[in-house]
């Protein structure tokens, strides 16, 4: 391969890498590149003529292009395979929708690893992060504990979003071995090739075949069109797990462009195998989609509930029992409308304006539309109400404020799970929440008080209540503190016992 042009050298390698998993006898490899190059062409294209298969179609389309292949790619390609005269025909026109691929993404010059019979896991957005809220949580809890017990491959996304890749070193510490970093700047990830492994390692494009695709996150941007075609096309099978629908269940909350976004999410879900959904109220809502799937002569994915993890760290023996100056409460989320912060700030005024005294301290970053929620917060704490916005915090401040507060104020208009009730509830401390959906299913076992998110003057009442009624208050504490969440490793061996090995132990 020495003194070969890049690009042939790179095409080279990706079609002897496929060929050695999808042929029987691949051609033995010879000196010259453009020769060698010819002779497994030729060969994966008569595999993919003489099969007619969708799976053998979208493996020779990401070899030769080094991209993964959208579902037109494959379907285009599979009836000019079938249509052409001879192989020859075949490969040109192969080439030449290829050439179109690589203008349009750029040319591949990464080695390519074909990863067969294995389980393979996306976790791009945890991976180049250091965001650390919900989504990102629970990818890096379970990735964690399944890297203990199983085999796996962890990979990201390239930049533009048109193949997987493998991690680098300091990627793959942000996802197993969370350091407790805040801020969410992207780290520096370059364009291919200069991306490079701490130790200097170059990265490699990864192509699935017959594996299981793991997506402990929700597909963002680009990535969705081939992740669709690798779930429907390639032989892959696409798992994931369902937070929730609230971009098109919900989305007068949302921003304008993001239920579209989603929509591209679900053609994935649409064609994947099985969804583990985080709630029952979750399950319900991605079990209405996969019902319309059905609707379109599509199988859907298996939809199953396998309830979310609140477990809390034991409580260091550093940490100072501080007496708080007042009864404090907090709230826990990013500051966007389906949050309803607006309406704790209201409710708080209420009871502040009946003569209490209370600490209301927000905890979370900024949401995509929180210029009423910091206006209105401004004006409060201006008027010397004790009101206080800290932002991201770092996992122990997080922890010691659920502890000490007197209770924790959530209510949300529409939450997956209600992840800051599930740890409220696991660190003692009682909350006032949603009547409906998850929230009031973690609220079955006890020391919340229940409200109708949408009527002020109701949450206002049960923070009053909460503040006045000592029997009340004392009754709510004694069932939080003995509330029994689940642990990280009991979700954990659920969740891959369901995604992975199909339902074998749930």
């Amino acid at each position: 391969m020495t003194g070969a042009p890049p690009a042939l050298a790179a095409l080279r390698q990706r079609l002897r890498a496929v060929a050695e998993v999808v042929l029987i006898d691949p051609p033995a490899p010879t000196a010259d590149p453009a020769q060698d190059a010819a002779t497994l062409l030729s060969a994966l294209v008569n595999l993919a003529r003489a099969s007619s298969r969708a799976d053998h179609a979208w493996l020779l389309h990401s070899a030769v292009s080094g991209h993964l292949p959208l579902s037109d790619d494959v379907e285009d390609l599979q009836r000019h395979l079938q249509l052409a005269r001879d192989t020859t025909e075949a490969e040109i026109w192969l080439l030449g929708r290829a050439r179109e691929a690589i203008a349009e993404n750029g040319q591949m010059h990464l080695p390519v690893r074909v990863i067969t019979d294995a389980v393979i896991v996306d976790v791009s957005y945890g991976a180049q992060y250091d965001k650390h809220t919900g989504i990102q949580r629970v990818t890096r809890e379970v990735c964690a504990r399944w890297k203990v017990s199983h085999d796996l491959t962890l990979t990201a996304w390239l930049p533009g979003g048109t193949a997987l890749r493998s991690l680098v070193t300091r990627e793959e510490a942000r996802v197993l071995a969370w350091s407790g970093r805040g801020g969410s700047d992207l780290d520096d990830v370059t364009s291919p090739p200069e991306i490079e492994d701490d130790d200097g390692a170059s990265l490699t494009v990864v192509i699935p075949w017959r594996c299981t695709v793991v997506l402990p996150e929700v597909a963002q941007g680009r990535t969705s069109q081939p992740l669709a075609a690798l779930a429907l096309h390639s032989g892959n099978a696409v798992v994931a797990i369902g937070y929730d629908a609230i971009p098109v269940v919900s989305a007068d909350l949302r921003p304008t462009a993001e239920p579209n976004q989603f929509v591209g999410y679900l053609t994935v879900l649409k064609h994947s195998r099985r969804i583990a959904c985080i709630s029952s109220s979750a399950a319900a809502e991605f079990r209405g989609f996969a019902d319309a799937a059905r609707a379109q002569g599509i199988p859907g994915p298996d939809v199953t509930e396998i309830l979310l993890a609140a477990e809390v760290p034991q409580e260091p023996a550093h940490d100072p029992d501080i007496a708080p100056r007042a009864p404090s409460l907090v709230c826990v989320g990013s500051h966007e409308p389906h949050k309803n912060h607006l309406a704790v700030l209201h409710a708080a005024e209420l009871c502040w304006r009946d003569g209490l005294d209370f600490d209301l301290t927000f905890v979370g970053g900024p949401g995509w539309d929180s210029s009423e929620f910091d206006a209105r917060l401004s004006a409060l704490a201006e008027s010397g109400r004790a009101v206080t916005k800290l932002g991201s915090v770092t996992e122990g401040e997080l922890w010691s404020l659920y502890r000490r507060a007197s209770f924790t104020v959530f209510p949300s208009l529409h939450e997956g799970f209600g992840l800051p009730v599930a740890e409220s509830l696991a660190c003692g401390t009682p909350a006032v929440t949603t009547r409906y959906g998850s929230t009031a299913e973690i609220a079955e076992r006890g020391g919340c008080l229940l409200i109708n998110p949408r009527d002020d003057h109701e949450l206002a009442g049960a923070m009053h209540s909460l503040l006045t009624d000592a029997d009340l208050y004392a009754t709510l504490k004694e069932q939080a503190a003995s509330s029994v969440g689940r642990t990280w490793d009991t979700y954990a061996a659920e969740l891959w016992a369901f995604l992975v090995d199909d339902g074998a132990d749930t």
